[in-house]
């Protein structure tokens, strides 16, 4: 399995585009694939569940989300005007 982890770029009201799209093999580490000024980490990896966190530069995590094989996870950074927003989940690749 791999962990897709889907960019969107919206405005207020509306989603604007898909920015990125991209999928990593489930291993403990960086995931150096997302241009951000956030750092996405993978912490741990289960049998059917992966656990993700999103830490800023000053070392402070953001947020921690649990990627499970049958749900997704959504992810919109507190924003007014618009900015990017991230769906997660696990997919099967051959």
């Amino acid at each position: 399995m791999k962990l897709k982890i889907e960019d969107y770029f919206w405005a207020v009201g509306k989603r604007t585009k898909k920015v990125k799209t991209v999928r990593v093999p489930l291993k403990v580490g960086e995931i150096k694939a997302l241009d951000n000024t956030c750092t996405w980490q993978i912490h741990e990896v289960g049998e059917d569940e992966v656990k993700i966190c999103v830490i800023r530069h000053d070392g402070e995590t953001i947020k921690t989300f649990t990627v499970t094989k049958d749900k997704d996870e959504y992810w919109r950074p507190r924003s007014m005007d618009g900015g990017h927003e991230y769906t997660l989940k696990l997919v099967r690749f051959f």
